[in-house]
């Protein structure tokens, strides 16, 4: 006979509790089909503005991994140093969506070419948006 009935009715509950209701973020965190990760990566490279990024990262973000990854970043890389004049719609799109504001600053990194980051880190510097600061900071600090 048990000598803590209690102790072990707890236990169980936990376990029950634990194997039984679902873990509401994993049940959040969509699969990456491989045919989800074949249209993105032919997709990527195609992105010319900010709305086409918060797009494919809407669809594909959950396949953000790999080579896919390097490829949002170069992507990343090309927009900022192009298309520096219009990153007031990447700020628009980061302020009401937190998850890709995440997605912009973890793609901050060294998968975007040399060339190209000392012109935004020069625009970051230099043509900081009043609403940008976040953006310009990561960008200066990397």
């Amino acid at each position: 006979m048990c000598r803590y009935p209690q102790r072990l009715s707890v236990l169980a509950l936990v376990w029950i509790v634990a194997t039984v209701i679902p873990d509401s973020a994993a049940e959040s965190r969509k699969a990456c089909l491989p045919s989800e990760m074949k249209q993105a990566q032919h997709e990527v490279s195609h992105i010319v503005d900010w709305e086409g990024l918060h797009n494919s990262f809407k669809r594909f973000g959950q396949c953000d991994s790999g080579h896919l990854e390097e490829e949002y970043s170069y992507t990343l890389g090309r927009l900022l140093s192009r298309n520096w004049n219009h990153v007031d719609a990447l700020l628009e799109l980061a302020d009401t969506d937190p998850d890709f504001k995440r997605f912009i600053l973890k793609h901050i990194d060294e998968n975007i070419p040399e060339e190209e980051a000392q012109i935004i880190t020069r625009n970051a510097r230099h043509n900081c948006p009043e609403r940008g600061d976040w953006l310009c900071k990561a960008i200066v600090d990397y």
